[in-house]
Formats: C-alpha cells, structure tokens, sequence
C-alpha cells in the first residue's frame, strides 16, 4: 500500500465558484437600481440648477451647499428635527418602557388585549393620524382646546397648528401617541426573555418591583433598548408625513423638518437641484445614526 492516504483533492469548476455569486445576484440588482443609483444620482444632481419641469439644467458645482448654510429655513428644519429626535427618546423609549413594564409585570390578566390596543394607532396610516388630530387640535371645536378652557386656559387664537411656539410641540406629541406603542411591544417581546426565576429569587432576597426593574430588568433587554433607541432616533430623523399631513411645514415654516424642506423645494418651488442638496444632507445623518446603531448592536452583543 502506498501513498500518504490523504484523498485527492476535488477540483472546483468555474460554474460552481460562481454559484453563489448567481444566487445573490437578484438582490445586488435590485439594491443596486432601487438603492445605490437613486443615491448616486441625488448627490450628482445636487450640483445642479435646475426644475422637475424644466429641460434645462447649470451646473452649479457646491453651490447649493453654500446656499444651505445661509438658509434659515434649513436650519430651522433641522433644529425642528434634532427637537424632534431628541423628544421622541425621551416619550417614545421612556414611556414605551413604562408600557412595557406595566404589561410584563403589572398586568396578569389580558395581557395581549391590552398590547393590541397599545399597538393600534401604529397600524393607522399617516392620513387617518393627520386627520384625526387635526380634529383633536381644532381651534372651533377640538378637543384641545376645550380641555383649555375648562382648566381656565386661552387657547391660542388660530389653534395649536397656527401657533409658531407650540405647533412642534404638537407634532411630538402626536408622533408620541403614534409610536410609542410600537417601542413598547419591541420591549415587551424582549422582556418576555428575561428568565423568570431572576425576579423570584430577587423576591427572596428583599428586593422590591423598582429594584428588580432597575437591576434585572434594564440589564437583561439593554440590547433591545439599545436598538429601539437608535430606530426612533432614525424615524425622528427621517420624519415627513405627520408633519405633512398636520401642517405641511408652517405657519410661517415653523413645523418644517428636513423632509418637508425637501419637498417645498423640490415639488413647490420647482428647485430640485437645491431639494436634492438637502437630500443629502438627510441621508448623510441617517447614514451616521445607522452607523452608530450597527455600532452599538456589536458592543452590546459582544
């Protein structure tokens, strides 16, 4: 007998080493014409001047970005959005996380009927939300500002959505009651993972609910946390439609973000070239929050 014993080696053919360059294929496509392109060409359309409606087209070089940094509307778009994103942290995590916890801990019985009427008003489409609480904040006969009048408070003359200094405020609180559930069943999901005989033997030892919540709990989902936390800073980021449906950026562009910036300049005023450039602007700050969500997914998973 002869040889090492070891088997010959298998050649791979051509074909085999492309499979699976073939079997992922129709996804690159599809990314590639319905993602990428679309990116490619907003940032080289945002060196141009030019309208949807028009032929014509100037190259205009970083033009329009210069322009941005003079545009007071932009930057209250985008203090409008930072008010935004960091007012949804706080009510839609905070409270989602206090929803979660009172379903997980607090109700024993009923728990999925009371988590389907939590997460109702997600499945509501941003038309039905608009609509609905335009109706909340009429100035004539909304709920609002009769709930002003009864405690003894002048509501404002034009109603909440005509007040400069209050319409944000508004919009937080109608993304609040639209989202916040949806935090909250993504918290509940991970706390239903959270090993049982934890809070039992905490029980024995003297801790009390707060304790248990603080010290089990929180440690126990902080990947979950993490991860709700980063996709509503995102969503607050990218906000446009209850935005636009309330009050398509005013009064006076009060309520603009960047998403209805982008829209009155591209769809209103007919400066696409300058739209675009605000476009990337947006996409540059949620590419960097989702950055930072794969980042912190890593650090909390290692």
């Amino acid at each position: 007998m002869s040889g090492s014993g070891k088997a010959p080696r298998k050649q791979t053919s051509l074909a085999e080493r492309l499979e699976p360059y073939w079997l992922i294929a129709p996804a690159l496509l599809f990314v590639g014409v319905f993602a990428v392109w679309p990116l490619i060409q907003t940032v080289w359309l945002s060196t141009y001047d030019y309208a949807l409606t028009g032929s014509s087209r100037t190259f205009v070089g970083l033009q329009n970005y210069s322009q941005l940094l003079a545009d007071d509307i932009f930057w209250r778009s985008l203090t409008n959005n930072v008010l935004i994103l960091v007012a949804s942290v706080v009510l839609q995590v905070g409270g989602g996380l206090a929803i979660a916890a009172l379903i997980d801990r607090g109700i024993h019985r009923g728990k999925t009927f009371f988590a389907t009427i939590v997460f109702a008003p997600v499945v509501m489409s941003a038309i039905a939300v608009g609509v609905l609480w335009r109706l909340v904040y009429n100035p004539v006969n909304g709920l609002v500002p009769a709930i002003a009048e009864t405690v003894g408070v002048d509501p404002p003359r034009e109603g909440v959505l005509g007040e400069p200094s209050l319409v944000v405020l508004a919009i937080i609180i109608v993304a609040a009651w639209q989202y916040t559930g949806f935090i909250a069943i993504i918290l509940y999901a991970g706390m239903r993972t959270v090993d049982k005989h934890l809070y039992e033997a905490a029980t024995l030892d003297g801790a009390s609910g707060i304790q248990a919540f603080f010290n089990i709990t929180i440690p126990s989902i902080r990947n979950v946390l993490v991860a709700a936390t980063l996709l509503t800073m995102i969503g607050a980021f990218k906000v446009f439609d209850v935005v636009y449906v309330l009050t398509r950026g005013g009064p006076a562009n009060a309520s603009q973000v960047l998403g209805t910036y982008v829209f009155y300049n591209g769809f209103t005023i007919g400066q696409a070239g300058y739209a675009n450039a605000i476009a990337v602007v947006l996409m540059l700050f949620a590419v960097a929050l989702g950055l930072l969500q794969l980042r912190f997914t890593r650090q909390v998973g290692s």
